[in-house]
Formats: structure tokens, sequence, C-alpha cells
């Protein structure tokens, strides 16, 4: 299969995250106006007209993120992406770009990640093309301020700091960094301050500007506009930026974790909190949506297993949540309880035996014979149910769907066939099981405690 033809197979499977859910037995919609194209220059484009609201949501995805970063450069990716969303754009300085995105209505925001750096704008339909040229202008046309650069340096700095003294992220950061010793992705997003503190100007270009190429990128563009007169501002405008090969990106495969670890620290809060991680399915695993679906029954649904199990006679925490990070080399799981320092032994006991049983649990009604169904719970049912409820919900975001679209397609390499919920609904108690066999029954684990100082807890 040549190479064109394997990114028109991931555009159409990028679209099925948007095309609504219909069922089995009825008949698919046909799917709203949509173009995919690749530039000259190797830029990724997938437009989409959604008239229920005068909006359009845009999203540029490059290929650039912790993974990219060595202990030198811990860091720069997430301090590049203030300098281009922050800075100045064309000609403006940061302060007139900014007031000028304020009097045409755009709102823009950015992310930086372990794989991918994500630009995403909202604007009213009428600025659609000025606001992509805008988008344009700030990753591709920026000017780094070396003033700016030190008032960045402060800004994050300040955050590391805040979010280190926030249990819940300095826990999942501690276990992330403890899951992918070794790994890229043992790296924090933010870096650890050192390298940031040395960066300059020249640095920073050294570092990104080889990545930042149209060939690295994937634009999608959905919203309230003509479909040909779009695809015609965007061949002219991105089509002029200028194609240059990006370096490879060597990040290697997770492999698996070879032993537990535990870790117990203590901060200036009021309540303890205990973090369980495991290595979970990559973004292209076959089990990645049978373990999203594993995950949200176990913690993050509506009534989690989990919950009961900690909350249930014996009442050991006060709440409990689980949640599942696929990325393109590796995943992660982790379970967040809050709970009295007291016990902490007694949940780990009780974590450990119940994810033991996991891969023979039923799921479904359809695990046991129809008399003795109305006796039991459709965990799996209620679970599909409150994806398609989410997943309408957040169909209704151009700039969901925009974001979604333009970082499937540099991350998925899986052939999809149907839509999204259309998948959900295929997966079976079975399939959950496989899951928890594979990645939670009997594997190791990372296990930290954050405990208040002594004399702080009540």
């Amino acid at each position: 299969m040549n190479t064109r033809m394997q990114l028109r197979l991931l555009a159409l499977a990028a679209w099925a995250l948007i095309w609504p859910f219909t069922g089995a037995a009825a008949v698919p919609p046909e799917p709203p106006p949509s173009a995919y194209f690749t530039l000259d220059n190797g830029l990724q484009v997938l437009l989409q007209e959604k008239h229920d609201l005068p909006l359009t949501g845009m999203a540029l995805a490059i290929d650039l993120g912790t993974k990219d970063e060595s202990e030198a450069t811990s860091g720069y990716a997430h301090l590049f992406e203030h300098m281009l969303l922050f800075g100045s754009g064309g000609m403006l300085d940061s302060d007139a770009r900014l007031a000028e995105l304020r009097r045409h209505g755009v709102a823009h925001n950015a992310h930086t990640d372990h794989d991918l750096m994500t630009f995403e704008v909202s604007c009213p339909a009428a600025e659609s093309a000025w606001a992509l040229e805008q988008m344009r202008q700030t990753v591709f046309s920026a000017q780094l301020d070396p003033r700016q650069l030190e008032s960045e340096k402060r800004v994050i700095n300040e955050e590391i700091l805040q979010l280190r003294d926030d249990p819940a992220f300095l826990g999942r950061l501690l276990v992330m960094e403890q899951l992918f010793a070794g790994h890229p992705y043992g790296q924090p997003v933010y870096g650890d301050g050192r390298a940031i503190a040395g960066a300059t100007v020249e640095g920073l270009r050294a570092f990104c500007s080889p990545r930042l190429v149209p060939g690295n990128c994937a634009l999608s563009v959905i919203g309230d506009f003509t479909l040909a007169a779009m695809e015609e501002h965007v061949r002219r405008s991105w089509g002029a930026l200028a194609k240059a090969a990006a370096p490879a990106a060597v990040v290697p495969l997770a492999g698996r974790l070879e032993k537990s670890g535990e870790q117990q620290i203590s901060l200036d809060i009021q309540e303890s909190h205990l973090f369980i991680g495991w290595r979970a399915p990559d973004f292209n695993d076959e089990q990645r949506l049978p373990f999203g679906l594993l995950t949200h029954i176990l913690g993050s649904g509506l009534n989690p297993l989990l919950n009961r199990v900690m909350r249930g006679n014996r009442q050991l925490a006060d709440r409990v949540n689980m949640s599942y990070m696929p990325l393109y080399n590796g995943g992660m799981a982790v379970l967040h309880v809050t709970l009295k320092e007291k016990d902490i032994r007694a949940v780990k006991g009780e974590v450990a035996s119940f994810i033991r049983r996991v891969s023979s649990f039923n799921f479904s009604k359809e695990d046991v014979l129809p008399r003795d169904r109305m006796h039991v719970l459709d965990y799996l049912g209620s679970a599909k149910n409150q994806m398609e409820y989410g997943n309408g919900s957040f169909r209704e975001s151009s700039l969901n769907l925009s974001v979604a679209c333009s970082r499937y397609l540099l991350l998925n390499r899986t052939p999809v066939q149907g839509s999204y919920l259309e998948n959900v609904d295929k997966v079976s108690s079975s399939d959950l099981r496989r899951a928890a066999g594979k990645f939670l029954s009997g594997r190791k684990w990372v296990v930290l405690a954050i405990t208040p100082l002594p004399g702080k807890a009540p």
C-alpha cells in the first residue's frame, strides 16, 4: 500500500471520530461535506463543514513533545509552546497581536504533552480565514524575544512550584517517572527547572525549529464555512510554507515494567493520597478501546467497582478515581485514592486482591444464563451508554473535533472500520477480561503514598 493510500485510510478513520452513532440496524447518514489532502510540503489537512453554529474550530498538531527532549533540553517543548502562544507573530509585537485577536473574537490556546504540541483556535465563522492565517503566523513566523523568554521562564517556574504543591498532580507525575524510568515518557512535561533556567533563544530554536516543519504537522478545520473556499485558502496560505525534512524521532516502545516499586512522601496537606500505577496499552494497541472501557468500569464511571471495594462496609476511602492515558509508545493507568493514612496498607491489600480477580469477572448480562440476567448488573452496557452520551456532548464542539482529528492523524497507525461508537458497541466482556489479564492481573505496579506532615492530619 502506498503512502498516499495509507494517509487516506487514516483520514477516513479520523472522520469516524465525528460521525454520529446510529446503532447496528440503522442506516448510517451521509457524512457532512469534508476534504482530506496532503500539501506538497507534507502538511496533512482535514476540513469539514459543520453549520449548527456560526463558529469554526481549528487545531494544528505538531510531532514535537517531551519525548524529543534530553536532560539538557528538559522542558524546552513546553517553553517553546509558551513562546509561540504568547509571543509575537508576523509584523506585530506580542501585546498588539493579542489585542488584534480579541478584536476579531478569537480564543486561542496551546498544549504540550509527551507526544505532541497542539495549537487550538475557536473563532466566529466570518473570521475563519483570518484566524487560520494568524495561526500560521503564530507557529511558523513567530519572533522569539529574549526578554519574553525570561518572562516565560518565571511563569513556568512558578507553575512548577504550584503544581508540585498539588498532591493530585505530583502523585501522577512521580508515578509516571517510576513507570517509565529510563524512557523519555518518564520526563516531566514542565521540565525540572534547571534546563529551563539556562535556556536561550538560540537553544530553543536549535531544538525546536528542525521539528517545526509542515511534514511534521496535521491541521484540522471544522466549522461553518464553505468547503471549496476553505480548501482554496489553506492550499494558498499553508501551501506556501517551505518543505523540509524533520529529524527522525528515535523513541523506543516502552517495555515491560521489570519490578514493582513503592514510595512515600509527606506534604503540607490535610488528607492522604494513594496512587497505584500500571503500564497500559499504547495508542495503537488493539486493547486500547477495551482497556478504556475497563478503566471506566473499575474507577471512573457512575458507580465504579473499585469504589465499592474501598467504600463498602469498611469505608477505607473517601474518593476513588482511575484514569488511563494512551501514548504513542506506551500507556499508563493510575488509580488515585484519597483516604486516611492509617488505611493505606488495608487499601493496598484490597486493591491487590481485587485486581488479581478482574480477569475472571462477568461484566455483562451476556456472561450468564438468561434466567439469571435480571439479577446481574450490566457494567459493560452502562459504560457504553455513558460513552455514547459523552461522545454526543463532545461532538457538539467544533474545537474538540478539530483537536481530536489533528492528533489522531499524527498518532494513529491502525486501520479502523466503522465509527468510534460502533467499535465501542462491539467490545465484549471477553475483551475486557483479556485486557485485564494482560495489563492488570498479576502485573507489576508502582505505588506512591502522599501523607500529611507529622501533626498536620486532622
